[in-house]
């Protein structure tokens, strides 16, 4: 069975390694949080799923969620991430991330059923130290991209499909070593898109370099006030010049397409989970004129603010 709640928090945790910074992102979150129900007789939890339509809410839950669309098709939304989905449609979505797949239900006299197999696990499902061991560093940074939603394609999805279907019928040991190789074959896959937007899922990058977490942390503090690129640079230490260039190379995203894209994000964010008019959320999230805002969400996203919110509140 399924337990939701609303949780309303007044900021966002972000974590990584001893790291922790609130950031205050000031909304009310509609989110809803789901109970993924524990079982003392596996490590993790693996469902098959046939519907009349998938009916989950917009929820989050703080456990990695790997699916499998085996037949259906709609609408997905992970983040601020809006796109279509059909069938042997595969994403990992990492812990809190807001998620749900919206489809219409069967037409009349219809017998077609919407199914999925989902994969429910802790980060620390494998105890506390696992993750921690050299052999796992790959998983550690599959874990820590999948909190914005990774989307595979390809192979990848093809080879990870084929265990997940045996999934929900296997036990013991091969039950583990199943989940194990889906590990790797997604570590080891160059077929993953990442969904959402730094600015809607802001994160610390362990296995970034401490300059470039640097200005992350001041830019997701920062955003929504004018923010000067020399005072970015003076943090990590570098001059503007010399800076610019190892943050595109080590990001592969100048400064200002960063920048923009946390305010982006974060102005999703608000579209999807509050009321407030479009012209505040735009100043909220950093832009000087609405204008500017329209140009640069519907730059990143494809869409108008308004008709992003629309989508995402459609029945």
């Amino acid at each position: 069975m399924r337990l939701l709640w609303r949780e309303r928090p007044s900021g966002l945790l972000v974590r990584t390694g001893a790291i922790s910074v609130l950031l205050p992102m000031q909304l009310q979150n509609k989110a809803e949080f789901e109970l993924i129900p524990k079982s003392e007789l596996h490590s993790f939890a693996v469902k098959a799923y046939t519907l009349p339509r998938f009916n989950v809410p917009w929820h989050f839950h703080p456990e990695c969620e790997l699916t499998l669309i085996v037949q259906s098709s709609g609408r997905r939304f992970v983040g601020d991430s809006i796109e279509a989905f059909a069938p042997d449609d595969l994403v990992l979505i990492g812990s809190n991330l807001p998620h749900y797949w919206r489809n219409p239900g069967p037409k009349k006299n219809s017998k077609t059923k919407s199914q999925a197999v989902v994969v429910h696990f802790r980060e620390e499902c494998f105890g506390a130290d696992f993750l921690g061991l050299p052999e796992m560093t790959g998983v550690r940074n599959l874990l820590l991209r999948a909190r914005r939603g990774l989307h595979f394609t390809g192979k990848t999805r093809d080879a990870v499909a084929a265990i997940m279907m045996r999934l929900p019928g296997s036990k013991g040991l091969d039950r583990l070593l199943a989940l194990l190789n889906i590990f790797k074959l997604l570590t080891e896959s160059a077929e993953a898109r990442v969904l959402s937007s730094p600015g809607f899922a802001p994160l610390l990058d362990e296995f970034a370099s401490e300059r470039i977490n640097r200005a992350y942390r001041f830019i997701f503090e920062n955003f929504a006030t004018p923010i000067r690129h020399e005072a970015i640079a003076r943090g990590a230490g570098m001059s503007l010049s010399a800076f610019g260039h190892y943050f595109k190379r080590v990001t592969g995203r100048t400064l200002t397409d960063f920048i923009n894209d946390v305010r982006v994000g974060h102005a999703s964010r608000l579209l999807i989970e509050t009321d407030q008019p479009v012209s505040k959320i735009a100043y909220a999230s950093g832009f000087e004129s609405l204008s500017n805002f329209n140009d640069r969400f519907r730059k990143l996203t494809g869409v108008s603010p308004k008709e992003y919110r629309r989508e995402h509140h459609a029945n």
